[in-house]
């Protein structure tokens, strides 16, 4: 790579992280350690510290201007109602707890250091509501909330007369446009850490700064990191609502350089837009041959290909340019299909824009990021593909809005992760009944690189919309 290549690459690379830090983000980090009625912990204040010194590297504004370390309930009140008032309009909210947490009758609470209970009613008066936090985050009207618990711990208040709390937290619904990350998973206890920081918080901060990792890519791999180091004796949790749009903690530096290393194509500009995801060189798709004075007899086929970097792994068709329609068929990456040569901005008023294809007798519209134009007489029929599997998705009417997928298939085995609504994935082939013996079949399944077993009663064929049925 010549002088000037070098550079370019270097001004992209800076240009794409630039871009990324362009959003207004804001942010809350309380660490408390020094509580005085219960279990001191050693490693909050140094894990909100650590978090601090991390979301500052990534643009975002602190409340209080750092830390807040070792809060009272009348403090933790104050500093919540000040979060909502500074993210007030931004585009990113995120707040990070590490400390004590408890779960009462299915509400989480997280515990100032001068809590001391002793009956049940005293919880709302001396322990703060994470729901609090939730409203206050959805008042703001952030774009994006991120809520980030290491609090998963053990119950500090056990023989205290609060029969109804219970160690590590409950989980809950995230409003719209909210991800919530736990430490653990729900009613499990995650470690405090014995190396200065917890496993969760340390994993976190990490992944956070590595640059082409969107928000969930970003998680799945804190969660495998965090499995990693603990033996797979404490798994992180994500629940999450649909959200509008990228995000990357840490910009797409990678496909600037990407962009630099591919040979031109015809590419769709999209027009710019207020948007989660940062501006960066436009995706290579197809695009109608302007040129009127070649006859459509001689105009080379054009066709697509997924890219093998798509996340999770697919690419959702859908009935519309845009998120909000109807996923038609989820296309897994690496297969190529027929472009209708029609691409538009979106309906919901996304960055890229989407363009018309056909993958299998089914017709649809595919966000042009994760896509690059073919000449189709090059491309491998879609048919041929050794990639081409059978693809599930899973029922926007599931309860809670999740799919949990287990060690094995019935209810008895661990939960081992969760799959948001209309969410698709990879059928491994197998169903069975479930060992319980009660309902519908369960089926082997992939999702986010991960494997197991998920109910048929909750998803259905994504290219047939039929159900599954035992294929022992």
């Amino acid at each position: 790579m010549d002088r000037a290549v070098r550079l370019l690459l270097a001004l992209f690379m800076m240009a794409s992280c630039s871009a990324a830090w362009a959003e207004t983000r804001v942010a809350l980090v309380v660490g408390n350690s020094a509580y005085r009625h219960v279990t001191a912990l050693d490693n909050p204040i140094k894990d909100a510290a650590l978090m601090v010194e991390t979301l500052r590297r990534l643009g975002f504004r602190l409340v209080g201007g750092g830390a807040q370390l070792d809060v009272d309930k009348a403090r933790f009140d104050t500093l919540v109602q000040q979060f909502g008032r500074d993210a007030a309009g931004a585009d990113v909210g995120l707040f990070y707890y590490a400390g004590h947490g408890v779960q009462i009758r299915g509400v989480n609470y997280l515990v100032p250091v001068g809590a001391n209970p002793t009956r049940e009613a005293d919880v709302d008066f001396q322990m703060l509501d994470v729901g609090l936090v939730l409203r206050q985050m959805e008042s703001a009207g952030t774009r994006l909330n991120i809520v980030l618990l290491d609090a998963c711990r053990n119950n500090p208040f056990g023989g205290r007369g609060l029969r109804a709390a219970a160690g590590g937290l409950v989980q809950m619904q995230a409003p719209e446009g909210t991800l919530i990350s736990y430490a653990t998973q729900p009613g499990n206890v995650a470690q405090d850490g014995d190396d200065g920081h917890s496993p969760y918080t340390r994993a976190l901060a990490e992944i956070m700064t590595r640059p082409g990792l969107d928000i969930f890519q970003t998680f799945n791999r804190v969660g495998l990191a965090v499995k990693k180091a603990t033996a797979s004796a404490q798994q992180p949790w994500l629940s999450s609502s649909p959200i509008q749009g990228d995000f990357y903690f840490s910009g797409q530096a990678t496909a600037a350089a990407a962009a630099l290393t591919s040979p031109p194509t015809a590419a769709v500009v999209p027009p710019e837009s207020p948007g989660l995801s940062p501006p960066r060189p436009a995706e290579p798709v197809m695009a109608p041959n302007p040129s009127p004075s070649i006859s459509s007899a001689t105009q080379q086929r054009r066709g697509f290909r997924v890219l093998d970097s798509v996340s999770e792994g697919i690419l959702n068709m859908r009935s519309g340019p845009g998120t909000g329609h109807p996923i038609v068929v989820a296309i897994p990456a690496g297969s190529s299909g027929d472009s209708k040569g029609n691409c538009r901005a979106p309906d919901d008023g996304g960055r890229h824009p989407w363009c018309e294809v056909e993958w299998r007798g089914r017709t649809g519209w595919v966000s042009s990021r994760s896509i690059v134009e073919t000449r189709r007489d090059d491309a491998a029929p879609a048919q041929a593909t050794s990639r081409a599997r059978p693809m599930f998705r899973v029922l926007g009417s599931v309860s809670q809005g999740i799919l949990y997928v287990r060690a094995g298939p019935g209810t008895g085995h661990p939960a081992l992760f969760s799959i948001p609504a209309g969410a698709s994935g990879i059928q491994l082939g197998r169903c069975r009944s479930s060992e319980d013996g009660v309902g519908a079949p369960w089926c082997e399944v992939e999702w986010g690189g991960r494997a197991g077993w998920a109910s048929a009663c909750c998803m259905v064929d994504a290219a047939t919309g039929a159900f599954a049925t035992v294929r022992d």
